[in-house]
């Protein structure tokens, strides 16, 4: 890659709301089964009017406790497995990455004023929410390929 490709460009995300769950550490849970508030700023209030007709959400997040991304490793074990391969960070979930954000779709439980009730969002307290967006029926694939070492780390479910 030249000069050119390694300039940086500054970002600067406003978080717009935070988690709020019972959740303090990482480690694999029941994710569907973890209901989290998601408390939105007062000023983003008019920004959720008509989000409480559909029933699902994209929610991007920061893994605020991640350490930076200069130190994220570029191959991991998926959830640190050593049973399955070592693959580039790109082809994991993992919270360690060049860039801190996380993305998750969720079941819109319910929404109070500027509070949303979902399931489904693998965040701890406190996790800053970055952006929310209805999930639309064309967001869904039918037919997808994934790597064997996927469905090996689903049959320990």
């Amino acid at each position: 890659m030249n000069e050119e490709g390694r300039n940086r460009t500054a970002l600067t995300l406003e978080p717009i709301a935070m988690v709020k769950n019972d959740i303090k550490e990482m480690g694999r849970r029941d994710w569907d089964k973890v209901v989290s508030q998601l408390i939105f700023r007062p000023d983003m209030e008019n920004a959720l009017d008509g989000l409480k007709e559909f029933s699902h959400l994209i929610v991007l997040f920061l893994f605020h406790l991640s350490p930076p991304g200069t130190s994220a490793a570029h191959k991991i074990h998926p959830q640190m497995r050593p049973d399955l391969p070592l693959v580039g960070v790109f082809a994991t979930r993992s919270p360690v990455r060049p860039n801190p954000l996380g993305m998750a779709v969720v079941e819109l439980r319910d929404q109070t004023k500027n509070i949303l009730w979902v399931t489904g969002l693998d965040a701890l307290n406190g996790t800053p929410i970055v952006d929310v967006k209805p999930y639309l029926p064309g967001d869904s694939i039918a037919k997808i390929r994934v790597p064997d070492w996927v469905h090996k780390l689903h049959e320990s479910e």
